[in-house]
């Protein structure tokens, strides 16, 4: 069965060679090229991918300059081969355009990696382990060799296609482990875990897999053989030994052979009592109720899973990992019958004192009924032991704040029915690979939650009685719920004091930690302390210095310029910090820090680091923004001229955007970042000079996001600082930029002022190249006031000085400003070439934001000539072109004009349909224009509002 609305008989094969069939037929899809287009479509399963994302998947950073237009001739080709009865301008079945950029509607009938991740679904919905296994096998079965075997494909596509490899290489191991849990025969699995160990020499999880299911057939001295040559090629080419799992995968088939000797017997276990170890409930335990549900859903028939349960919950000290952990175990205590074991790791001790497994072992031991002189001595013997006298039993497990995966997998009961917590203030993603863990990072409170909070902890009447002042010290405490209870320990230690004296408290020492002192355990200090103890001297200093970062959250190249190292270097110290959760990975490579622990950061810092060594921190920040920013800059204006380019400093990595797409995302992503910085350089004499660039590299952006107010506020503190500095090229480029912020305001009148001076000073500089520029914004502005003769008159001298320079996006600028004042004056004739003639200009050099604004311009000057159909047409267009490119005021502006000219011919629901786009957008962008869109919709109340402001 083919999909709905397909053609008959397409497939796709990705797992392996690349391959296409059309009704039984292969087909030979055509250059090295278009096939890497292919599989990375088809990597993607049906998602669409962006242009810029597919120009730096088949490119990297060295795309052509028509990379575009390639992609476009490509996918083309694709269509014709793969529908090749197609209609011409047909958007065809398989290869759909969405907006900026493509997919490839593919199902589990036409592509055998949708049908292969279908299959394993369903394995995992299996209510058997049979059927399930029978689903494992018909997915593994797809796999004929690496995944887009044999193509030669630049770094990101190689990564991502990789990515799907590593599907094949999980789902091998889970199947073997399904069938292992289940007492199953894994000889039908064989085959595909001999060609995954083939596949990645080095995976250990995977070897270790082959040896069980070798083992498991009789095979032992080839499974001994799989874990020789292992650990040779891991000792000969990476010089490490093997890992604890296969290490203990190579004891067991050991253990296996000698089992013909006389067995040793297993000590008696003669319990006093059923264990019941848990520390008693939190009176105080609230909130957390989505965590709960999601945690206690694991627990649901532990008995009845092919496997033990272990729930692990992570996150930064003083989330109340333990008061959730203890909470829970309380609330599915009742389903393990055989009772329950606590024990508290001391993972980040401040003496050091971690308790060791075997330790840990010995003390579950005792419980359990094993006299002393019978427990074994060594970690092995004894885990093997507690597995075995756990075997067939319904325990439940908690193993609070451990360190790291190696203190925990010796304390895992063997068989299922059990079950294990975990807490822990690091990341135990390994326990995810090797024991299937469910993982849960615990945050902040919500807001509703800490005031829940401080209600059970302060009373209902207290907490009623000044709800400003409980806002403000939930804001305050970060709704860390360790800060929390230290502020609700002070006001019940000091009944006499309102909660808006502690509020003022909390406020006064905003920035540090004063004010969550409590006992020398409880201190948010002291607990932070903990896991800072236990950091590398590379991880502390940079936790150190990322408190000069002002931002919300930080990219891994800005984190490396801080420390002045690679980014491969600096992201092991983000990986560490992370793992500690002093840090969170939001988003991939972005990373965030509450604000109590950005405090601590910046106590240690202020105590630590020498002056001169923060200063060159910072330094190397802004230098990194700097950086940056001008890539970003550029990637919006491929072709402008700009100010001198920054130097990379030593010790400095930029974010370099590689398209529009990346650029408009990194300037999204960090603008708040930005802002916060050009404020704290503006008052440093040795970075005050830095701050008019980082100004004008913002200007695009600004421009495109129809953030006009916050552009004026900052031009105008770049303005400030450059007339400190002394700055007259500072100053003449800052006047320019905020001629443009008034300009876009409405206020022309200051926007002529502002030309006026830089015009002079580009003058008195002698930068007669940047006069063109201005004659350009000069003739823009004066279009807006009216007076077109004059705005006509400084288009005709931009366009000669632009074409003597030979700058050719300049010579389109030129073109397109006079074809405009040329249309407004009624000489719609005559505009129209000039129009077309800057359209091809922008064309030629890729702009796509410039052919936009010609379409918009040719629209009108249609509209004048009574072309009404052609009016259309280009503004169909323009609005395309800055729907993809994000610019959404100019989006806006002419899906109103758009709404306009339907309305004209005729066509009031599609002028409506359109007016009602533009209003979601200006709306969303706060404009004013918003009303004028109302009034055409025929909202009374915008009617009554337009007429008295007229």
């Amino acid at each position: 069965m083919s999909e709905p609305g397909a053609p008959v008989g397409v497939r796709f094969e990705l797992l392996g060679p690349l391959r296409a069939w059309r009704g039984g037929h292969e087909l030979a899809i055509g250059s090295p090229a278009q096939n890497l287009l292919l599989a990375v479509l088809l990597a993607r399963a049906g998602q669409p991918t962006g242009v810029d994302e597919l120009v730096g998947l088949l490119w990297d950073d060295q795309p052509p300059a028509s990379a575009v237009n390639v992609i476009q001739r490509y996918v083309g080709a694709l269509r014709r081969l793969v529908e090749p009865d197609l209609p011409a301008r047909s958007p065809g079945h398989w290869l759909v355009r969405h907006p900026g950029g493509y997919g490839l509607q593919v199902g589990a009938v036409s592509s055998d990696l949708v049908e292969f991740r279908t299959r394993v679904q369903r394995a995992r919905r299996a209510e058997s382990a049979e059927d399930a296994l029978a689903e494992f096998n018909a997915a593994l079965a797809l796999w004929r060799g690496p995944c887009a075997a044999g193509l030669i494909m630049p770094g990101r596509a190689r990564a991502l296609l990789a990515g799907i490899d590593q599907e094949g290489l999980a789902t091998v191991v889970e199947a073997a482990d399904v069938a292992h849990a289940a007492g199953l025969p894994l000889q039908p699995l064989l085959a595909h875990l001999e060609r995954a160990v083939k596949a990645d020499p080095f995976n250990e999880t995977v070897h270790a897999r082959l040896m069980l299911a070798l083992d498991s057939v009789g095979r032992r001295a080839a499974a001994l053989e799989v874990y020789r040559e292992i650990r040779k090629r891991l000792v000969d080419e990476l010089g490490v030994e093997p890992g604890v799992e296969l290490t203990r995968m190579q004891h067991d088939v050991l253990a296996q052979q000698a089992e013909a000797a006389p067995a040793a017997r297993t000590p008696q276990a003669h319990p006093v009592v059923r264990p019941a170890q848990l520390p008693p409930d939190l009176p105080t335990f609230t909130g957390r109720r989505d965590q709960l549900t999601q945690l206690a859903a694991l627990f649901d028939c532990a008995a009845e899973r092919r496997r033990v349960t272990l729930a692990v919950i992570d996150g930064l000290a003083g989330t109340g990992k333990t008061s959730l952990a203890i909470h829970l175990a309380h609330q599915v205590a009742d389903r393990f019958p055989d009772g329950q074991l606590y024990v508290n790791m001391r993972g980040f001790d401040p003496t050091g004192a971690t308790v060791d497994p075997a330790d840990a072992l010995r003390g579950f031991l005792d419980v359990l009924g094993i006299e002393p002189t019978q427990a074994p001595s060594g970690l092995d013997a004894r885990s093997g032991l507690y597995r075995s006298l756990l075997a067939g039993r319904q325990m439940l497990v908690v193993l609070d704040n451990v360190r790291d995966s190696e203190q925990v997998r010796p304390l895992l009961p063997g068989s299922a029915g059990s079950a294990v917590i975990v807490t822990s203030r690091n990341r135990l993603s390994a326990l995810v690979a090797t024991e299937d863990a469910d993982l849960l990072t615990l945050d902040t409170l919500s807001t509703s939650e800490a005031r829940e909070t401080l209600v059970r902890r302060l009373g209902e009447a207290k907490v009623n009685a000044e709800p400003e002042a409980v806002e403000e010290i939930i804001e305050l405490c970060g709704r860390l719920p360790l800060a929390l209870a230290i502020v609700a320990a002070r006001a019940r230690t000091h009944p006499q004091f309102s909660l808006a004296d502690i509020t003022a408290k909390l406020r006064a020492t905003q920035g540090t930690l004063e004010a969550f002192r409590g006992d020398s355990a409880g201190d948010v200090r002291t607990v932070f302390s903990w896991s800072y103890r236990v950091l590398e001297p590379g991880a502390a200093r940079l936790f150190r210095l990322l408190s000069l970062h002002r931002g919300a959250d930080f990219s891994t190249a800005a984190a490396a310029s801080l420390v002045g190292m690679t980014t491969a270097a600096a992201q092991d110290l983000l990986d560490e910090l992370t793992r500690i959760r002093y840090l969170s990975e939001h988003r991939p490579g972005r990373y965030l820090a509450h604000d109590l622990v950005r405090s601590y950061a910046m106590e240690l810092r202020e105590q630590t680091d020498p002056p001169a060594e923060q200063a060159d921190a910072l330094a190397r920040l802004v230098n990194h923004y700097l950086c940056s920013a001008h890539s970003a800059y550029l990637a919006l204006n491929p072709h402008q001229l700009p100010t001198e380019p920054p130097v990379l400093e030593p010790g400095v990595t930029a974010d370099l955007a590689s398209g529009y797409g990346e650029a408009m995302e990194w300037f999204e992503a960090e603008l708040p970042a930005l802002t916060l910085l050009i404020r704290q350089i503006a008052g440093l004499p040795r970075l005050a000079g830095t701050v008019w660039k980082l100004v004008l590299s913002l200007q695009p952006y600004y421009q495109r996001s129809a953030l006009y107010h916050d552009w004026l506020t900052q031009a105008e503190l770049a303005l400030r600082v450059s007339v400190g500095t002394g700055d007259l090229v500072a100053q003449a480029n800052v006047h320019r930029s905020l001629a443009g912020a008034y300009h876009f305001v409405e206020r022309y009148d200051e926007a002529l002022e502002h030309l006026n001076r830089t015009a002079e000073l580009f003058g008195q500089l002698g930068l007669a190249a940047d006069q063109a520029y201005v004659h350009s914004n000069f003739g823009t502005v004066f279009a807006k006031l009216g007076r077109y003769n004059a705005a006509l008159e400084h288009h005709e001298r931009a366009f000669e000085l632009y074409k003597a320079s030979g700058n050719v996006k300049g010579e389109a600028i030129g073109l397109e400003g006079i074809g405009h004042c040329l249309s407004e004056m009624g000489g719609n004739a005559e505009a129209v070439p000039l129009i077309l003639r800057a359209m091809k200009l922008y064309e030629d050099i890729g702009d796509r934001n410039g052919e936009g604004n010609c379409w918009s311009t040719l629209a009108t000057a249609y509209g004048s000539l009574g072309h009404l159909d052609q009016s259309i047409d280009a503004w169909r267009r323009a609005v395309m072109y800055y729907r993809e490119l994000g610019n959404r005021s100019e989006e806006s502006d002419s899906l109103v004009a758009l709404g306009d000219a339907l309305s004209a011919a005729g066509d009031p629901l599609g002028a409506e349909k359109t007016w009602r786009e533009a209003l979601e957008v200006l709306d969303a962008l706060g404009m004013p224009a918003a009303e004028e869109v109302r009034v055409r919709l025929g909202d009374p109340a915008a009617r009554v509002s337009e007429e008295r402001r007229a």
